[in-house]
């Protein structure tokens, strides 16, 4: 994900768009009152008292107020017209104020008519108004009222002021100035537009000169070519003498946009206050906002959002932000189904870098995060770090570890991969396990398990030295010292190997195979075991032990429901002190032991001190005999010597052997009794 699309990066753009409109429109109001009164006093020519009573027209004159030998102002008119009603009406009027102090500069006032009070020493002026406080700051409208004894300056209509021709200039409905205490009103439709094209826009608007301060109200409105910024009242705090801003204050339902020049996308903010804190340079330095503070994207085609009942910014030295922190449930929505939740969220410019503080929760689509001290690094990849205990959920799956770490894609929030460190466990529909590490990957669906794993289910337990497993096709895969504990048969099988596999129902065991069940016991070099269909089949010089019959051979396939066990290749069976040899033999359980033993394919069965060979020789637990059969079938014994046949049964019962046998169509049947 670029950096022009992401979160963090715009909201900068708000601030920088916005806290230098902010700045510059507050200093432009007491730019306006006169922050230059260092202006040398012009030199005067010896004023002249007005004559009482006059009533003829007069051209060109010049009248000072003094009080106790103090020039107070002068009066320049080009005409007189008259004296009436206590008051002269004087035509092109040049009007200088001076100070009461050296630190207080002259203002001067022109006017096509004025008439002064001469009692009272007031002065109006009408038509053509032209004043000018200080070299930098000067204005007209079409009436202006100055109160001598009050010293306020006053104006109800329209008025336009300019500070520095080209650089600031406004307009106001009413303005009020009052000389003695430094305090400049502006009031009604209040507009203020800067070199910069930004605009200030008030109801009333009011600078304090002599405790520092400037302040606006009846609704702020800031704009720019790029943006606006919107709130109840402004105020600044100022700096003396030199009146550049210490603090700027935009509060009360604040509310804002911005949008590059040249671009689709831009992003809007709320908050109840927005505070500035300015350097001596003029650059914002700390941006604080309060109360339900909110900056989000627009236009909204994938919403991201900082959101926080405190939001600051920290700046360098050139204005840039460095640092990015909101508090107090803190939030920060990075994209579809993407939200950081904290008490406390700290970011680095660009956003490329995000922490946080205390209990946190990071949602990435259907994976959640909760624990305490995130650090995040973002990007194209999505990269997570908590050294603190976390509980890591996706979907069904739930666990929890001493330390997280994750990857995740920003465009489809799969994770890439997960790694959850010491004490870790974790639970889901299927499983629940321990152990020292996990390492989730394909987007959560398989974890690697190490540090002695251990995995439960409702019908087995899983112990090895590492476990995989696969949610995606439901299987595992376990290594080095691996055990296994089924539950689900009438006796636990516990199952011991160096390597297993499951999918399914089914459970692959290889390299030194033991299983014990009961009295039984196997030992194969691989053993496959179907749980649905309750088989096993081993394999690899198989050693087995069931049901009284202790067995090797090269395979063995055992049927529980059937109660059928097969043996393959190089087949050596013992029950009791019957010993079969042969390459294939089958074993048929009864009720509770075995009914029945079958051996095909060159025979030889031991029994005592009778050894009997035949193609097949079958086994009648009942009748406890042995049947061999085969054209060369032949039962041998030490003292009688060998009897051959067709058909041989070997019997303990009586310690008998029946042999039959027959050629050319006659039978012959040879009985005797062998000894012990």
């Amino acid at each position: 994900m670029s950096l022009e699309r992401m979160f963090i990066h715009r909201f900068i753009l708000v601030l920088r768009v916005a806290v230098p409109v902010f700045v510059v429109a507050f200093i432009a109001i007491p730019a306006w009152n006169y922050v230059s009164r260092r202006g040398q006093k012009p030199q005067l020519r010896q004023a002249e008292e007005l004559p009482n009573n006059l009533a003829a027209r007069t051209e060109g004159f010049t009248f000072s107020r003094t009080e106790g030998g103090k020039t107070l102002f002068t009066i320049r008119a080009r005409t007189n017209v008259g004296f009436t009603d206590n008051k002269y009406r004087l035509e092109d009027v040049d009007v200088t104020v001076y100070g009461t102090s050296e630190n207080e500069s002259s203002k001067r006032i022109r006017a096509k008519k004025c008439s002064y009070d001469q009692e009272s020493g007031d002065i109006r002026f009408d038509g053509d108004v032209e004043f000018q406080f200080d070299e930098k700051t000067q204005g007209h409208t079409q009436e202006l009222s100055y109160n001598h004894k009050e010293r306020l300056v006053t104006s109800s209509q329209k008025t336009f002021m300019e500070q520095q021709p080209g650089s600031v200039n406004g307009e106001a409905d009413r303005l009020e100035y009052a000389m003695n205490t430094g305090l400049l009103k502006l009031a009604r439709n209040v507009r203020i537009r800067t070199a910069g094209n930004i605009w200030l826009q008030t109801e009333w608007a009011v600078f304090q000169r002599n405790e520092n301060w400037a302040s606006a109200g009846g609704g702020v409105l800031i704009q720019s070519d790029t943006g606006w910024l919107r709130g109840s009242t402004g105020r600044a705090d100022l700096e003396p003498q030199t009146y550049r801003a210490k603090t700027i204050v935009l509060d009360g339902g604040v509310t804002g946009e911005s949008r590059a020049q040249n671009a689709q996308d831009g992003w809007k903010m709320r908050a109840a206050r927005v505070e500035a804190s300015i350097s001596s340079a003029g650059k914002p330095e700390r941006v604080k906002a309060r109360g339900n503070v909110e900056v989000e994207k627009l236009p909204g085609d994938s919403r991201q959002a900082l959101i926080g009942d405190e939001i600051d910014a920290t700046l360098d030295v050139d204005g840039k932000v460095t640092l990015l922190e909101a508090r107090h449930d803190a939030q920060m929505v990075l994209g579809a189904d993407q939200k950081l939740r904290s008490s406390q969220i700290r970011t680095t410019f660009g956003g490329s870098v995000v922490e946080t503080a205390d209990n946190s929760l990071l949602q990435m689509g259907e994976s959640t995060v909760e624990g305490r001290d995130f650090y995040i690094q973002r990007g194209d990849i999505v990269t997570f770090n908590t050294a603190r205990p976390a509980v890591l959920r996706s979907g069904a799956r739930r666990s929890l570890a001493d330390r997280t770490e994750a990857r995740f894609d920003s465009r489809t929030n799969i994770p890439l991969e997960l790694i959850q460190t010491g004490n870790f466990q974790f639970k889901d529909t299927q499983f629940e396990g321990v152990a020292q590490k996990a390492r989730f990957e394909e987007g959560g669906s398989v974890v690697t398990l190490d540090g002695s794993p251990v995995v439960a289910s409702p019908e087995m337990r899983l112990h090895a030295g590492q476990i995989r497993l696969n949610q995606t096709n439901n299987s595992f895969t376990a290594l080095r010292n691996v055990n296994t504990l089924t539950k689900n048969a009438g006796e636990p099988a516990l199952v011991k190997a160096a390597r297993a596999e499951g999918a399914g129902d089914r459970i692959v065991y290889t390299d030194s195979v033991q299983l014990w069940q009961g009295t039984a016991y196997l030992q194969a070099g691989r053993l496959e075991i179907s749980t649905r269909d309750n088989e096993l089949h081993a394999q690899g010089r198989v050693q087995s032990s069931f049901d009284g019959i202790r067995a090797v051979s090269d395979k063995l396939d055992y049927d529980d429901d059937q109660g059928i066990a097969h043996y393959l290749g190089n087949v050596r069976a013992q029950k009791q002190d019957m010993v079969l040899e042969t390459g294939d033999l089958t074993v048929k359980r009864g009720e509770k032991d075995v009914a029945q033993i079958v051996a095909i394919g060159g025979v030889v069965v031991v029994r005592g001190q009778q050894r009997g060979t035949g193609e097949q020789a079958v086994y009648d637990a009942r009748a406890d005999a042995i049947t061999l059969t085969g054209k060369d079938a032949e039962v041998h014994d030490k003292e009688h010597g060998s009897v051959k046949g067709a058909r041989l049964v070997m019997k303990t019962n009586g310690e008998t052997i029946v042999a039959e046998g027959g050629g050319a169509g006659q039978r012959t049947v040879t009985k005797h009794t062998v000894k012990k």
